[in-house]
């Protein structure tokens, strides 16, 4: 019986032993920049090219297989260098969730495509497979999302296009192509000015990661960060919900436009379906945080509060005092501590939330000067 209880101890302890060195090697694939041959990145963009092809991407999917490594900036930039370089100008269409409102934009050789707040990219990529495959062009979907790749089957079936029509590529192959040939210095380089230009992205993200503590996967690619450059937490819809609208703005002020000409206020970001009201008060306290100093004022988030003592309830005698200064004041005063009610405190943050997020989506000259020409 001893024997048979070491022989079994000794099994789960190698068997843990295992399950964590396989656990741990996955992290650093999944977090880590995806590679491939020369030779397999050539051939792939040579079968893209033989016959006309439009390529429908799911950005954000596609950011998401690099642990959203990849900022909006930079994915922005290397698809138009590549679509540049491959002769697929006007031909790669980036799709990306969320928006104030469903729109189309085109700029330099990229066709940008926003869901909007009531809709996907996924809506969008499964509604316009049929509509290309009639029109007699091949489609190549870029995604590793089941959900949708079933959606574009189907559709490609429905259609009644012939057998080879509809392709499909993977998020991580279509970054190893986008990077290929291009030296690692000068993808560094690309990353950073792209992180650059949209400084409201790191800001938010720096913001994200000082609100709240990591969970287990996050720690375990924090971990392995050294040797994958993993990145240091999970980006969540709410953030997205705002890279979306500043991105769509940036490039509506990049191609001549008005940022803001006739589109909703920032207000109609808190409709988006896909934000429940925990996600929705994330979103205000940045709006919060960014404040009147506009960027720069996400940073003292970073401060760790002060440590000190629980504040004690005010005296009988302090809070008179403050109710006799609260009427002796003017009647017009815009003070949310001399508001009547606390329904009218209330309306009154959120009006100023709501201002300073409009001034931080606004910047988008800032980001579309620093979106580089390929």
């Amino acid at each position: 019986r001893v024997c048979t209880y070491m022989r079994f101890a000794a099994t789960r302890v190698v068997f843990a032993v295992l399950c964590a060195h396989l656990s741990s090697a996955s992290a650093s694939r999944s977090t880590a920049w995806p590679t491939l041959p020369g030779s397999q990145c050539a051939s792939a963009v040579r079968e893209l090219t033989a016959v006309p092809t439009c390529l429908l991407v799911d950005a954000n999917n596609v950011r998401g297989a690099t642990a959203f490594r990849l900022t909006t900036g930079a994915l922005v930039d290397l698809a138009e260098a590549w679509a540049h370089s491959n002769g697929l100008r006007g031909r790669v269409h980036l799709v990306w969730d969320h928006g104030c409102k469903p729109d189309a934009l085109t700029s330099r050789g990229l066709e940008h495509g926003f869901a909007g707040p009531r809709q996907s990219a996924d809506d969008m990529i499964a509604a316009q497979v049929p509509l290309l495959l009639k029109g007699g062009e091949r489609v190549c979907v870029v995604t590793t999302d089941r959900e949708l790749i079933f959606r574009a089957k189907h559709a490609a079936a429905s259609s009644g296009a012939g057998r080879g029509a509809l392709r499909l590529l993977g998020t991580r192959k279509f970054v190893a192509m986008l990077r290929h040939g291009r030296e690692a210095a000068e993808c560094a380089q690309e990353e950073a000015s792209g992180g650059e230009a949209l400084e409201g992205e790191h800001a938010l993200r720096r913001f994200a990661i000082a609100q709240r503590a990591s969970r287990w996967h996050e720690r375990r690619r924090r971990k392995h960060a050294r040797k994958s450059g993993a990145a240091p937490f999970a980006e969540r819809t709410w953030q997205r919900v705002l890279l979306a609208e500043r991105l769509r703005r940036a490039i509506r002020t990049r191609e001549g436009g008005v940022a803001n000409s006739g589109d909703p206020t920032a207000e109609a970001l808190l409709t988006d379906v896909r934000l429940d009201a925990r996600q929705r008060s994330s979103l205000l306290r940045f709006a919060a945080a960014v404040g009147e100093d506009g960027e720069a004022a996400a940073e003292e988030a970073l401060a760790p509060p002060p440590l000190t003592s629980r504040p004690r309830r005010p005296t009988r005698r302090a809070r008179r005092a403050a109710a006799v200064a609260e009427k002796s004041e003017p009647a017009g005063s815009s003070q949310p501590h001399r508001l009547a009610t606390p329904r009218e405190r209330g309306e009154w943050v959120r009006e100023r939330q709501l201002e300073s997020l409009e001034r931080w989506l606004s910047h988008a000259g800032d980001v579309a000067q620093g979106l580089g020409a390929p």
